[in-house]
């Protein structure tokens, strides 16, 4: 018999198998257990010697001894069928099978517990690391600043100078700069300090005064820490109004100075233009943010006059293309005309100023919004962050995004940094709620809705809104009242026939569906999306697809976040569905 056959014979192999086996798990679990019990190092590597002493003590064992009914005795001379050899591999057998699953199972409880361990140190890690980021953002509000001329009229000028300097501020990536809706929420009210700070959540507060006569100004400035009310700085200008960019360049630095910043680039820079054009751009912006067709129309004049001045001016001209989306948005314009004219005032600002990322961002909104192409509107919205990393509405657009192409956990962290940053304004509050409605967290959708509602009353689709999360939330009582209240007939009758559809009440939701398209028709299919939606929550596949793509031949907004809207997931299992979005994805 060959050497081979008879350590097969004596079962060598099979017990040194098991040896190597029961050897590892007894690694293991001393590996284990060691740190958990204090134990010092030596003792796994004395575990580790002990077994590496036993194996060849087993490899001898295992030749010289066998197993019988009548315990361990001397190895003797034994056919290869005899019973007693047979019993002794099968117990062997059984043992390493035994041993292999228990090894395996270990090894598998321990993967698991060392990756989620990992994880959740390395999430531990980067919530420190967040925190400490953000802790170490110093945070300020730029009142506006009082103005102090003798002419009322020159109120635009002070309002002008504070958001300018506000926005220069907020490119210091150490700032954490609150947004101008908040920040001007305090205009012509009394307050203290200390009520700034527990209203907005900052440390600090710059606030000051304009006088304008003429050319010359005057603007006194000073930087206040909440805690203590101290002054931490404060000075005074006297210049001509043409020097006013150097102001600005010269406030911000002294800021970064008073707060003691350590800046990594080199401070930010005001836009320079004529004296006369940059009048003429202050009077513009709160027009814009006025945000009615006759504000908006008065703003673009005004623009269009600085244009003939300096023609080269890229906040003016990103401006511009603001006016123009909001003309699109509410169909005072014809959309590919009102899209094409902000495509060339924001292609004009990057070929001007490369380095202004205002100008991609408005490119990017062009690309998504008309073009809907996705990749060309993540290329700009790269180019825009690469310029200016503290740009929100870049972070913001890019979050939309991804978003809409079904992940929207991302937009729902942008969006309360939105509003941490703007607390007293009511639109950040309706990106929020719309993005916690795509993350399907529905109360909390209906929740930022209704600060919405407490903030801006007459809101247009506030109460259609709070509907649509309290509807997909099962309050439906609740929704219908909502929708109820809504002044838009066909956002009412759409969230009827939803509501009425999820309660069981079918001829309700008939009759509500009905009234939907008669409003439609009225409209210029200005309901295409409701209808979508109200098909696809009512499991009208065919309807809703109908409507999805008569919406995307409109440009409507509504349906090309249909990836990530809740009220199509009964679409989601219909490869329709999956063509659709990807002729979105595609941009045709």
């Amino acid at each position: 018999m060959s050497l081979f056959a008879e350590l097969n014979r004596r079962n060598v192999f099979r017990v040194a198998l098991a040896y190597v086996v029961v050897a590892w798990v007894l690694m293991q679990a001393a590996d284990t257990l060691a740190p958990a019990l204090l134990l010092p190092e030596w003792v796994t590597r004395f575990v580790a010697f002990i077994l590496i002493l036993g194996f060849p003590l087993a490899i001898f064992f295992a030749w010289a001894f066998e197993l019988t009914p009548e315990g361990i005795k001397l190895e003797k001379a034994a056919r290869s069928d005899d019973p007693i050899a047979h019993r002794t591999r099968r117990i062997l057998n059984l043992l390493i099978v035994s041993l292999l699953v228990v090894a395996v199972g270990f090894f598998a409880w321990d993967r698991f517990s060392v990756d989620e361990v990992q994880q959740q140190t390395t999430s531990a890690q980067n919530t420190e690391t967040a925190s400490n980021v953000e802790s170490s953002r110093l945070s300020i509000v730029v009142l506006p600043f009082v103005n102090m001329s003798n002419d009322p009229e020159q109120e635009y000028f002070s309002d002008g100078l504070s958001e300018e300097l506000l926005n220069l501020l907020s490119k210091i990536p150490q700032l954490r700069v609150t947004s101008r809706t908040s920040a001007f929420s305090f205009k012509g009210k009394d307050f203290t300090i200390a009520e700034v700070g527990s209203a907005l959540n900052v440390d600090h507060v710059l606030e000051g005064s304009v006088r304008r006569s003429g050319d010359e100004i005057r603007i006194t400035t000073q930087l206040i820490q909440v805690s203590d009310d101290a002054h931490l700085w404060s000075d005074t200008w006297d210049r001509k109004f043409e020097n006013v960019f150097e102001i600005q360049d010269e406030i911000a630095g002294e800021v970064v100075n008073a707060l003691k910043i350590q800046l990594v680039d080199e401070l930010p820079h005001a836009y320079v233009t004529d004296a006369e054009a940059y009048d003429l751009y202050l009077q513009a912006l709160p027009l814009i943010d006025r945000q009615t067709q006759s504000s908006v129309t008065a703003a673009e004049s005004l623009l269009l006059q600085l244009l003939e001045i300096d023609p080269d001016y890229a906040p003016a001209l990103c401006l511009l293309a603001d006016a123009s989306f909001f003309f699109a948005g509410w169909n005072y314009r014809p959309m590919e005309e009102a899209f094409e004219r902000a495509r060339s005032y924001a292609r004009r600002a990057t070929d001007i100023a490369p380095d202004y990322s205002d100008g991609y961002v408005k490119l990017a909104v062009v690309a998504l919004s008309f073009d809907r192409d996705r990749t060309q509107t993540q290329r700009l919205l790269d180019k825009a962050l690469e310029l200016d990393s503290q740009n929100l509405s870049a972070q913001e657009l890019s979050a939309h995004l991804q978003s809409m192409q079904g992940d929207s956990s991302r937009w729902v962290s942008v969006s309360m940094e939105r509003v941490r940053l703007d607390p007293l304004s009511g639109e950040p509050y309706w990106r929020l709620g719309h993005a916690l409605l795509r993350a399907r967290q529905y109360d909390e959708s209906a929740a930022a809705f209704r600060r919405l509602f407490e903030l801006i009353p007459n809101r247009t689709a506030v109460h259609a809104a709070i509907g649509e999360a309290l509807v997909l939330g099962g309050h439906y009582e609740e929704a219908l009242a909502e929708f109820e209240a809504e002044p838009f007939e066909g956002f009412t009758q759409y969230g009827r026939a939803i509501t009425f559809y999820e309660m069981g009440e079918q001829q309700q939701s008939d009759t509500a569906m009905e009234k939907l398209k008669i409003a439609n028709a009225e409209d210029a299919d200005g309901w295409a999306a409701q209808l979508a939606m109200a098909h696809a929550m009512r499991g009208e596949k065919d309807e809703a697809f109908k409507w999805l793509y008569r919406g995307l031949e409109l440009h409507d907004q509504g349906v090309t976040s249909a990836a990530s809207n809740p009220f199509f997931d009964k679409l989601q299992d219909d490869p329709r569905f999956d063509e659709f979005v990807q002729r979105l994805n595609s941009g045709n």
